[in-house]
């Protein structure tokens, strides 16, 4: 007859099983991998943080702290909250030299060896880890759509642009620094020239969340480092894709039958550029990045350059727009304007004779660490650089709610 196992047996095998299974658990959760609940909004958007309903993450403990570079998102032990974590990103560190002093300066992050030789960390608009910040979108919510002005778009999606104009000679007025001003000093009727499609107030430092919901932290700051895509289903004849600021309009001019690009420096004619080379899907996103002017085609630079005076920091009330000219409306599927993280340093007490803390020494093993929503994060501005020993993982899936599940992007 078969051996029947004693109940005593099988329940001494479950609990082995179960001893097993616990050990095997934590000892994953310790050496491979954990997942850790964002509490804060601290890194918005990029993770939504709240105490209950915060994005859960998934933190790889195989990744190494000698391997991490400026820009990398990490989580560390809040050495002031033991049994606490923290998520940032790498600002600076101080076992390279060139990143031995930080300072902040009109949102940017500006790096060097020493006190006198900080300059700003330019990024490069075509590089995919170049963090963006959504902050208006067409489809979306309410919330996402209502800084657009879409008024010149028709049908349901994908949506119609009909032509600015039939000719550049009748569009080119428009886009004249007379015309730009009026249109400035009275934006209730819109700041766009009729017929574009784009933002309907100047761009600022809010966002908008995982959910399509705007959260107005930063909307007093003016954000100058900003851009637009456009995807296309359709066109014909000229695009204008144009940065409209308060004292400066640059357009990039993509002529899609000679494929070629030409720009506008508040309607002079400047540098052209041959696109034949380039098999164009319908693709675009232009705007400015750290004092540069630029137009990506399907994530290809077509052109980056400074234009001028253009070049130089615009008073910040910055429009974007795009209108086609030609004898056929153009068929939109979506566009997505965005912003660059805007780092923002707190303005300090002048104290007589004293000597300003900034820009900041970070040591060697040492990080500097900053959230991507820097008006409301807790971070090296606040508690100084931390050790690169406290690193415990790199973020790398949200787990949870259901809903929110992605792969994090840096």
């Amino acid at each position: 007859m078969p051996h029947r196992p004693t109940t005593l047996a099988m329940l001494r095998d479950a609990l082995i099983v179960a001893l097993v299974a616990v050990v095997t658990v934590q000892a994953m959760r310790r050496w491979i991998g954990d997942r850790y609940l964002v509490p804060t909004d601290s890194m918005q958007p990029l993770l939504y943080g709240d105490p209950e309903d915060g994005d859960i993450v998934f933190v790889d403990k195989l990744a190494s702290a000698n391997a991490r570079r400026r820009g990398d998102l990490v989580v560390v032990a809040d050495e002031a909250n033991p049994g606490h974590q923290l998520v940032k990103r790498i600002a600076a560190r101080g076992d390279d030299p060139a990143e031995s002093f930080l300072d902040i300066r009109n949102g940017d992050v500006y790096l060097g060896p020493n006190r006198q030789q900080v300059q700003r960390v330019e990024k490069d608009p075509a590089d995919p880890a170049t963090p963006r910040v959504a902050w208006g979108s067409l489809p979306g919510t309410e919330d996402a759509r209502e800084v657009l002005d879409v008024r010149a778009l028709t049908g349901d999606g994908p949506w119609q642009l009909p032509p600015l104009a039939a000719m550049l000679a009748d569009a080119r007025p428009a886009f004249r620094p007379r015309a730009r001003r009026v249109r400035h000093r009275d934006p209730l009727d819109g700041v766009l020239p009729q017929g574009a499609v784009g933002t309907n107030r100047p761009m600022d430092c809010s966002f908008l969340d995982v959910a399509g919901r705007r959260s107005m932290n930063g909307d007093d700051v003016a954000a100058t480092d900003c851009g637009m895509t456009v995807d296309f289903a359709e066109v014909r004849g000229v695009v204008l894709c144009t940065i409209d600021a308060a004292d400066v309009g640059v357009t990039f001019l993509l002529d899609c039958e000679e494929r070629r690009v030409t720009i506008w420096n508040d309607a002079q004619v400047g540098r052209q550029q041959d696109l034949q080379a380039h098999d164009w899907r319908g693709r675009l996103t232009f705007g400015r990045l750290d004092g540069r002017y630029f137009l990506l085609l399907d994530d290809v630079v077509a052109m980056l350059e400074p234009v001028g005076a253009a070049s130089a920091l615009p008073r910040p009330r910055t429009y974007l727009h795009v209108a086609v000219v030609g004898e056929a409306p153009a068929s939109i599927r979506s566009i997505d304007v965005f912003r660059d993280v805007y780092s923002y340093r707190p303005p300090e007490q002048s104290v007589p004779g004293g000597e300003s803390k900034w820009p900041v020494y970070i040591g060697k093993g040492e990080w500097f660490l900053l959230g991507d929503n820097a008006f409301d994060s807790r971070d090296s501005r606040q508690f100084g650089a931390v050790k690169a020993s406290s690193f415990l993982g790199v973020p790398r899936f949200v787990l949870g709610p259901w809903s929110r599940r992605r792969w994090i992007t840096p």
